[in-house]
């Protein structure tokens, strides 16, 4: 709650500055219909005349409490007359005039404060020798109160010349929206070199380490702390991060959880730094340079919205990489409930937090709870009776799942069974489960526990009426392990980045991309069929590696340097999307393709009833023998082994196999 009424506070501050900045705007735009001469230097010195005549006067009102005594009026007159006229002039000596005032800075104004100090000094000096002479002359008081009101006012002036130059400049483009993060210091430091951006608009800053939300650095608000960043990032329009320190320990997770926005993010050392080598980058590139493609936003296909209209929809995993961009696009069609589902609060927090920021968005119910809880689960259909389930809970980290076989078992493929049954259970019309590539010919504890669930899906789907199916891509960029976060992270640091292999290459897509393909996946009716995404070509990790260390600015293997470290348990070398035997066709959305079900053995089930015992056993031992023993073609050994691997392109460009099957099933 502290939270929620901090962040209201600072939101209702950042309302009143653009009020504000609103008004400075229309300052600006009639200050642009003036004359070029109402610039030039002689404005200026007739300007300060005006100020000095100005605050002379008003320092004797001061003086004398309003009531100005007839003998002063002669001292007066004689100094409305030669001040205005000494201090210009002396400003001029000085050379104050040659500052352009539409980038007046602080040292102008010590400059400026100094300079102006000097005829008043003078003043002191002839109204301590003047009574000697038997003159009378301005009043001490008089002297120091006008000094002080002319150096405030003509710098008052000074700085609205420059905010008002700064607003007409940027009202004639669109602002670039930014969202600083770092150190307050190099925050403090960042802020002053940005105010001579002219089309670029701070919204905010995120401080690391001290408490400072709510304060200003800057003269920019404090949002908070690095944790804050899915909160603005939902809540306001960013359009680039920028991280100020590049000592940042969290630079990997701003840069994951920035790019699953869809905000680029840069990095701007301090210069100190960049002379001293320890910053030897210049940006952060978005992920998808790393694929050399465009991800341009496409409409939703008819199709997809009438499949989801009006009803109620639930996501499994929803704040995961995949999950979560799930929830965002879900949330953008017609349906009636959308479902959170994740044993994660904190993941489930911020992907709510997000859709509470959509304008119009579906009814939300956020549930923490694990998959594998079958009364939890009957419980939670029983309430809400979903419709579509989208079933993208998985462990999927292969090295992690090589050390626990059990957990990945007990969560990709129990986990999916129970949610499987229910949605049979409670008549839901359609299941759709995320899997892998890796899930060919599986190397790995992982992708041997998603083949499995997929054959599972198959068996649920010749026994009732619900339509399942699965839908099988390949890695997706800026998601949580993803080689690309981890790249960035080691060029952020200076290198090295670190390879498994030189030849290693895998399928490749954008989080955005590949989810919007997923829900025309799910719109097509199946009988236990696995739907493939047109990918593109496989991509060599080498390249992605050069590409990104090329899109920073720098060169690989000079500024850069790339490690081979050998493949990791569970690794292969090249994936593949479906095995050269499979029937693939065609279907009503081009960049979707359609594996047909086959029968899995009779003795599947058996093997799965025993996988599952021994899973819930935790007998890592006996889950490795079954899954060997299970007609998925599992292998342990690390080497990959030559594959005839079939591309997810278009129909006519697969391999021949493929190819033949494809034109026959079509």
């Amino acid at each position: 709650m502290t939270f929620h009424f901090l962040w209201a506070v600072v939101s209702d501050c950042v309302n009143r500055s653009f009020r504000r900045r609103h008004t400075l705007n229309e300052i600006a735009r009639l200050l642009d219909r003036l004359p070029r001469m109402f610039f030039s230097r002689r404005a200026q010195l007739l300007l300060d005349a005006l100020v000095c005549a100005g605050t002379l006067f008003l320092s004797y009102l001061l003086r004398f409490e309003f009531a100005i005594p007839r003998t002063e009026w002669h001292t007066l007159a004689l100094a409305m007359f030669g001040l205005p006229l000494a201090r210009p002039t002396c400003l001029l000596l000085l050379g104050t005039y040659r500052r352009i005032w539409r980038y007046f800075n602080i040292n102008d104004a010590v400059m400026f404060a100094l300079a102006s100090a000097v005829p008043s000094l003078a003043l002191i000096f002839v109204r301590l020798l003047m009574p000697k002479f038997g003159y009378t002359s301005l009043p001490l008081s008089v002297i120091v109160i006008e000094c002080g009101a002319f150096v405030l006012l003509a710098l008052s002036v000074r700085l609205l010349r420059r905010i008002t130059f700064s607003m007409s400049n940027a009202t004639h483009k669109e602002y670039l929206r930014l969202l600083l993060i770092g150190s307050d210091n190099s925050l403090a430091d960042a802020t002053q070199h940005l105010r001579l951006c002219q089309d670029v608009l701070i919204i905010g800053l995120l401080v690391s380490g001290e408490p400072l939300s709510g304060l200003r650095i800057g003269g920019f608000h404090v949002l908070g702390d690095v944790s804050a960043l899915p909160m603005v990032l939902s809540s306001s329009a960013i359009d680039m991060v920028l991280i100020t320190d590049t000592a940042l320990r969290s630079v990997a997770d701003i840069v994951e959880t920035s790019t699953s926005f869809g905000v680029e993010v840069r990095l701007l050392p301090d210069a100190a730094k960049v002379i001293r080598g320890d910053v030897r980058f210049a940006t952060l590139p978005r992920p998808e340079i790393a694929l050399g493609r465009n991800t341009d936003t496409i409409a939703t296909h008819p199709l997809v919205t009438e499949a989801f209209r009006d009803r109620v929809v639930m996501v499994t995993g929803a704040g995961g990489s995949i999950g979560s961009e799930l929830s965002r696009q879900v949330a953008q069609l017609p349906v009636s409930t959308l479902i959170l589902l994740d044993q994660d609060e904190n993941s489930i927090f911020e992907i709510r937090n997000q859709l509470e920021g959509l304008a119009r968005r579906p009814k939300l119910i956020s549930v923490v709870g694990d998959i594998c809880d079958r009364g939890q689960l009957q419980g939670l259909f029983a309430k809400l009776h979903p419709n579509i389930i989208l079933h993208a809970a998985a462990y999927k980290h292969v090295p992690v799942m090589e050390e626990n076989c059990c957990e990945a078992i007990r969560n990709n493929v129990i986990g999916t069974i129970e949610v499987a049954r229910a949605a049979a259970q409670f008549k839901a019309e359609r299941f759709l489960m995320i899997s892998t590539d890796k899930a060919v010919r599986p190397t790995s504890i992982m992708g041997a526990s998603k083949r499995v669930a997929e054959l599972a899906v198959q068996v649920a789907s010749t026994e009732d009426s619900t339509r399942y199916a699965c839908v099988r891509f390949g890695n997706v960029l800026g998601s949580r392990g993803s080689v690309v976060p981890i790249f960035l992270r080691q060029i952020a640091s200076g290198g090295p980045i670190t390879i498994t292999d030189e030849n290693m290459t895998r399928y490749f897509m954008s989080i955005p991309d590949a989810v919007r393909l997923i829900l025309q996946a799910s719109a097509l009716g199946a009988h236990g069929d696995i739907f493939m995404l047109d990918m593109g070509d496989p991509v060599k990790i080498t390249s992605i590696a050069h590409r990104l260390i090329e899109a920073s600015g720098l060169r690989p293997g000079i500024d850069i340097e790339i490690k081979w470290i050998g493949i990791r348990p569970g690794e292969k070398l090249h994936e593949q999307l479906w095995l050269e035997n499979a029937t693939v066709c065609s279907t009503d959305f081009p960049q979707v393709f359609r594996v047909l079900a086959q029968a899995p053995p009779k003795e599947f089930t058996t093997h799965l009833a025993e996988l599952t015992e021994a899973a819930t056993a935790r007998d890592e031992r006996a889950v490795l023998t079954i899954l060997h023993r299970m007609p998925i073609e599992f292998s342990a050994s690390h080497e990959d082994r030559p594959t005839q691997a079939v591309s997810a392109l278009p129909v006519e460009l697969v391999a021949p196999a493929a190819l033949r099957r494809a034109a026959g099933a079509g």
